[in-house]
C-alpha cells in the first residue's frame, strides 16, 4: 500500500488475513469527543499544554521512568542519561528492548510525575467537555511510554485504534518526552475519522508490520490515496487526536535519537 508523508512517498506491507469494513462510519453512532471543538474537522489539534514549570516536570519524571525501565534490566545508566540515547544501549537486543516495553507499555495514574488532574483538566479544555482517564469498558486508568528507535520497526502500523473495541469513544493525546521531531513524531491522516469502514481493508485481527506482530489491526489497503502528516508538537505542546483517525505507520528517521512519547487516553465523564 502507497501513501504521502510529509510529501514523500512511503509504501507500507502488512500482513495477515484482511477484508473490507462495512459501509458504515464508526463515529456516527459512537461518542465523538471532539464535537464542537474548533478541530473537529481535522479530527486532531496540536496545543498549549501543562505549564511550563509542569512540562518539565512531566517531561523529566517520564524521562526517569524509562531509565528505571532500562535498568531492570541489568544495564546501568546514570540519572542524567539522555534518553534519546536508548539506542546506543538497546543497539539490536531485541530481548532487551521487548523487557524494557514489557514495562513501559501500562503505568497506574499515580506513577505520573505531576497530579493526573492537571492534564485531566487541560484536554477536557480543549475537548470543551469533562474527561478523565478512565476506560468504561476495561475499568482501567493508565498511561503509557512509546519508545521508537531510528530506522526500526518499533512504530505500529496504520490503524484505528478503535478497530478494537474497548478503544471507542475516547479521545488520545501525544506529548513528546524526547527524540520527538518532524522526522520521527506521531503521523496521522487528518479527516479520516469520518471515513466509512468500507473505505479501508484491515486485517482481521492483529497486524504483523515488518515481522512484529501487533495486537491492534493495520490497514492493507484505502480506497483514496492518504496522505499523511507529522503534526509534530513542541516541548511545550500536546497533539490530541481522535482514535477514530488512521495513525501511526511512520518510522523514526532521526540519524541517532530515540523517540520517546508520552501517550494517554479519555473518555467522558
Amino acid at each position: 500500500m502507497k501513501a504521502r508523508l510529509n510529501e514523500h512517498d512511503v509504501d507500507y506491507q502488512i500482513e495477515g488475513p484482511a477484508g473490507p469494513g462495512a459501509a458504515e462510519i464508526l463515529l456516527a453512532t459512537d461518542t465523538d469527543l471532539t464535537a464542537g471543538a474548533a478541530w473537529t474537522t481535522a479530527g486532531y489539534t496540536v496545543a498549549p499544554w501543562l505549564t511550563p514549570a509542569e512540562n518539565a516536570t512531566l517531561r523529566e519524571g517520564l524521562a526517569e521512568l524509562l531509565r528505571a525501565a532500562v535498568r531492570a534490566t541489568g544495564q546501568a545508566v546514570s540519572s542524567d542519561w539522555p534518553v534519546t540515547r536508548y539506542h546506543r544501549v538497546v543497539g539490536n537486543d531485541d530481548a532487551r528492548h521487548l523487557a524494557v516495553v514489557n514495562q513501559t507499555k501500562s503505568y497506574p495514574l499515580e506513577a505520573l510525575p505531576v497530579p493526573v488532574a492537571y492534564l485531566e483538566a487541560r484536554v477536557s479544555a480543549l475537548c470543551g467537555r469533562r474527561v478523565r482517564v478512565y476506560n468504561p469498558a476495561t475499568g482501567k486508568a493508565e498511561f503509557h511510554l512509546r519508545i521508537v528507535r531510528p530506522h526500526r520497526s518499533d512504530n505500529n502500523p496504520l490503524h484505528r485504534d478503535v478497530w478494537l473495541d474497548q478503544l471507542r469513544n475516547g479521545v488520545n493525546i501525544y506529548f513528546p518526552v524526547a527524540g520527538s521531531t518532524a522526522d520521527s513524531s506521531l503521523a496521522l491522516a487528518p479527516g479520516s475519522h469520518w471515513w466509512t469502514e468500507d473505505q479501508t481493508t484491515r486485517t482481521h485481527a492483529g497486524a504483523v508490520y515488518n515481522g512484529t506482530q501487533y495486537s491492534v489491526p493495520g490497514l492493507v489497503d484505502s480506497a483514496q490515496l492518504l496522505h499523511l502528516l507529522r503534526p509534530n508538537p513542541g516541548p511545550e505542546e500536546v497533539l490530541i487526536f481522535s482514535p477514530y483517525l488512521l495513525h501511526g505507520g511512520a518510522v523514526n528517521l532521526n540519524d541517532d535519537q530515540t523517540r520517546i512519547s508520552l501517550e494517554m487516553r479519555f473518555w467522558a465523564v
